[in-house]
Parts: C-alpha cells; sequence; structure tokens
C-alpha cells in the first residue's frame, strides 16, 4: 500500500468505523475532495462482520482486502467472457493469462483506492461495449457501469468510455438521443446518491467528484503539481514496470491492427464490419495512456483503470500476429513468459515491501491506558490505524519532510457523532501542501509524548536510537531501494543470488521502540 491509499481511504474508513484516525486535508470540509459514498460502500462489509462476531481491526482489514479481490476477479471474468462471445476465444485466452500474470492487477485488485474501484467498473461497461451496437441493453448496462466507476469511483475514468461514446455517435445516430437520455438518467441518479451521502457528512451541498476536477484540472484552490511531476514517457516506464511483455505488445496494437486493416482493403475486403469494430476496442488503452501522460503530475496508480484493456490489447496483437508464425502455442509462451515476470515482480513486492505491517504487528497489546506511537521521516511507510492495537494512537514528529503532513479527525465521542466530526472546518489544513507545525511534535519533545516509536535504519547512514529506548522485538529486514540496483528491487531475487552484482541487494531494518520511562508492560 502506498502512503494515499493509506492516509486518503483506509485512515477515512477506519474513522467512520471506529470514531478516530489520520484525517487528510481533502477531507477537511472547507475542500471536500474526497467522497464519504465510495467510503460508505466498503464500510457496509465491516458492519455485516460485527455482526457475527468478526470486529477486531485486523480481521477488518483483511475482510475488505479479501472482498476488494474477489470482486475485481469477477469483473475479470465477466470482461473476459464478453471478449470470448464477442471478438474472439483465443483473445479471450490470452488476455485471460495476460490478466492472471500482470503485477499490476495483483496490487490495483485489491487495493482500496477509486481507481481500482473505477477500473473494476470500467470493466464491466467495457464488457457490455464489447456487443454489437444497436441494443439498448448493451447501452444501458455500459453506460450504467461507466458511470458508476466516474462517479462513485474516479472521475477521470470518463476517459475510458470516451471511444464508446464516439462509436455509439457513429454506429447508431438514429438513437443517438436514446442513449444520451439513458446516459444522463445514470448520471443523475449515481451522482445524486453521492453528492446526499457527501452533503450529509460535509454539512453542506458538496459533490466530492466535481471538487476534485476543479482542484486537478481546473486549478482552483491549488494546484496537483505540488505533488510531483513526471516526464511523458513515465507510464510507459511504468508499465513495463507492471506489464513488462504485455505492455509492449499493448502499444504495438494500433499499429497491428492498421496494418491489418490495410492489408483488408487490398484484398478487396472493405466492408469487414468487425475489423472497424474492433477499432473501438482497442482505443480505450490508447486514450487513457495519451491523455494521462499530457498531464504534469502522474501517478502509478492512475494507469491501472486500464490494465484490463493493456492485457486486452497485447491479446489482439499475439492475435494478429498469428498468420506470421507456426506454432498455435507461441502466443501462449509469450504470455507465461511475461506471467513468469509479472510472478517475480509480485514475490518482490510482497518480499520486499511488506516489513512496516510485520513491524507493528510487533506493538504490546496489553495496554490498558492509551499510548502513543511514533513515526518520523518514514511516516508514509504507516500501514493505517487497523494495524495499531487497542489504545493505540499515531504520532508524527517533525522530519527533514516538509510537506503538509495528514492531521487527525476529532473523535466521535468528543463531537458527538462520525458526522459531527467530519463536519468541523479548521485552520490546521491548507491546499498548497504547505507544512503545518500543528500536525507534528517536535523532535526534543518525542521522550515526553512516545511511548514508541517505529523507525527504519539503514547501516550506512542512519544511527541506530539509544538512551531512553530499547527495541520491543526483533527488528525487520527492509530494501535499501537507494543502494540497490534497479534490477535487484523491482524483481525478486533468490536470496542465492542476492550478493551478487548485478543483483546485489542492501537491507535495512524497521525497527519498534520502546521509551524506558514509560514503559509499563512488557513486549509480547
Amino acid at each position: 500500500m502506498d502512503c494515499d491509499e493509506v492516509f486518503n481511504y483506509w485512515e477515512p474508513l477506519h474513522f467512520l468505523q471506529f470514531g478516530w484516525g489520520k484525517q487528510t486535508w481533502e477531507y477537511a470540509p472547507q475542500y471536500a475532495l474526497r467522497s464519504y459514498g465510495y467510503l460508505e460502500l466498503h464500510r457496509v462489509l465491516i458492519l455485516l462482520m460485527s455482526f457475527v462476531g468478526l470486529g477486531t481491526r485486523i480481521q477488518a482489514f483483511y475482510a475488505v482486502r479479501l472482498a476488494l479481490g474477489i470482486g475485481c476477479a469477477f469483473c475479470e471474468a465477466v470482461f473476459v467472457r464478453a471478449v470470448a462471445r464477442h471478438v474472439d476465444r483465443r483473445v479471450s485466452n490470452y488476455t485471460l493469462l495476460g490478466l492472471a500474470g500482470m503485477a499490476g492487477m495483483f496490487h490495483s485488485g485489491a487495493a482500496l483506492l477509486p481507481s481500482s474501484f473505477a477500473m473494476c467498473w470500467a470493466m464491466l461497461g467495457s464488457a457490455a461495449a464489447m456487443s454489437r451496437p444497436g441494443t439498448r441493453r448493451r447501452v444501458g448496462c455500459a453506460v450504467c457501469a461507466f458511470a458508476v466507476a466516474v462517479v462513485w469511483g474516479w472521475p477521470y475514468s470518463a476517459v475510458v468510455a470516451l471511444p464508446f461514446v464516439v462509436e455509439e455517435i457513429v454506429e447508431r445516430r438514429e438513437f443517438l438521443l436514446n442513449s444520451m437520455a439513458i446516459g444522463v438518467c445514470a448520471v443523475a441518479v449515481t451522482a445524486g446518491l453521492a453528492a446526499a451521502i457527501d452533503s450529509w457528512y460535509y454539512g453542506s451541498w458538496v459533490l466530492a467528484g466535481w471538487n476534485q476536477i476543479a482542484y486537478n484540472v481546473l486549478g482552483r484552490g491549488g494546484d496537483s503539481t505540488l505533488y510531483g511531476t513526471e516526464p511523458w514517457y513515465f507510464y510507459v516506464k511504468n508499465g513495463l514496470l507492471n506489464a513488462n511483455i504485455v505492455a509492449i505488445l499493448a502499444i504495438v496494437c494500433l499499429p497491428l491492427w492498421t496494418v491489418s486493416w490495410l492489408a483488408l482493403r487490398l484484398a478487396g475486403r472493405r466492408g469487414d464490419a468487425d475489423h472497424w469494430r474492433l477499432l473501438f476496442r482497442v482505443l480505450p488503452f490508447y486514450v487513457t495512456l495519451g491523455v494521462f501522460s499530457l498531464q504534469p503530475h502522474k501517478e502509478e496508480r492512475f494507469l491501472s483503470i486500464v490494465y484490463p484493456h493493456m492485457c486486452f490489447n497485447a491479446a489482439v496483437s499475439l492475435s494478429l500476429l498469428r498468420p506470421l508464425y507456426s506454432s498455435p502455442r507461441l502466443g501462449y509462451l509469450v504470455l507465461c513468459v511475461a506471467g513468469i515476470v509479472g510472478a517475480l515482480r509480485m514475490a518482490a513486492l510482497v518480499q520486499y515491501y511488506a516489513a512496516p505491517t510485520h513491524a507493528f504487528w510487533q506493538l504490546p497489546t496489553a495496554h490498558m491506558s492509551e499510548r502513543v506511537v511514533c513515526m518520523g521521516s518514514d511516516w508514509y511507510r504507516f500501514p493505517s490505524s487497523f494495524w495499531l492495537p487497542h489504545n493505540y494512537r499515531l504520532q508524527f514528529v517533525e522530519s527533514a519532510f516538509d510537506g503538509h503532513l495528514p492531521g487527525d479527525f476529532t473523535p466521535s465521542w468528543i463531537s458527538g457523532s462520525t458526522r459531527a466530526s467530519a463536519a468541523i472546518r479548521r485552520d490546521d489544513f491548507n491546499s498548497m501542501n504547505r507544512w503545518e507545525p500543528a500536525h507534528a511534535i517536535l523532535s526534543s519533545m518525542t521522550t515526553e509524548v512516545c511511548d514508541y516509536i517505529v523507525d527504519v535504519e539503514y547501516p550506512e547512514r542512519s544511527l541506530p536510537m539509544e538512551g531512553a529506548w530499547k527495541t520491543v522485538a526483533q527488528c525487520v529486514p527492509i530494501l535499501d531501494t537507494e543502494h540497490t540496483p534497479l534490477l535487484a528491487r523491482v524483481v525478486y531475487i533468490p536470496p542465492i543470488l542476492a550478493n551478487f552484482w548485478p543483483w546485489k541487494q542492501q537491507w535495512g531494518q524497521i525497527c519498534v521502540y520502546e521509551n524506558l520511562m514509560t514503559s509499563s508492560t512488557p513486549s509480547p
């Protein structure tokens, strides 16, 4: 999990269920960029769990993750079946193999992120759009699915639906008004429900999706480039990381389609409607890639909405290349190789970057009074309050980081309800990524305030905690990404090779330190 997923979604979800958690400026009522409606969809599962006696925070965390994974798998199955029915069975088999071995789908499918939610609903919308134009069911299912993706998920996922809209205009001009009416009704209903929930929490009329567009696209109240910019080829590089061979095949799909179309024209098959219709099926990936590549602010998760389309485009490429190779198994072999590389990437994500959850799992659980866990420059590694034992709270310590750290929701037992807490306007939030002193304690106050400190240490550039601090349990190894070669940190390297160039890895450790001045409970 990255820090955006933790602080913008897991923490507010924890707040809704348990009454406290970290609050980012996007949830401040004066900005209202995040939707509580999206969170409430996932909170239902936690509420259901509590009725059967499974109400601990860790159980809730894994239940949500499991449900997200199962939901994504269902959407993938619908998508692949639609490809088999309306495009080609071999293409559907290729698509299924690409999805199964893609590292990007591995970590985005179970992520608590609007972009992942939008990805799943865009799959359903695209599955409906695979059928031939001219049916009301096609338009209704596709429009409703895309509307949910845009309004309840991520507003920018609308770009995935653009080829479908163009196809409807080109192929069904006589039914254009009917299609537009369905679209308007779907957006109105979904937006109305989302606005009602958001307005209830924020205490005034709000449509969070529009506020997000106004901030990131129109520049009202801030600028998304405050949080970093990347070169135009960022998503190409990211696609190679998360999809390897599949990404390359997806990128060359349109040129291959063009060559195939020209060949059909030269052969006299000018009216090949299926081949022309295929163009609208492969365009969502290119439209999304092009639009997002033009934006200066880029993040890895943005492209996840078209990961399934990336696999589909790769499958189409292999199908178009089929006449060039004799063995019918070559396409499957290529995707199996891609799957093996993808599995190594998945193993690396689990093996090299899961240390923070293991570290927080070591916190003692026997404290009856409230305990404070502190983090400094490694604040972004916090796995969420779902991983804190009962009566523990997180506090940040000032460090070299000078951006806007999350604050805290006003606890519901102080305000009277989560709704009252969510609607409180405070002046300790800003939309310009400026440092807010109220969100962190002075480093000189750690001994007085912190009962525990979670810190990452690297042998060559950091010193272990000494004096009034002792380790609670054995420190957990964590990869030193700054001093480890690229290949050795993006794919899993067997331990027998990890000490040899170019796979030589450097490791640090993440440790939980207990304050001896406030210690009253033995470590677990």
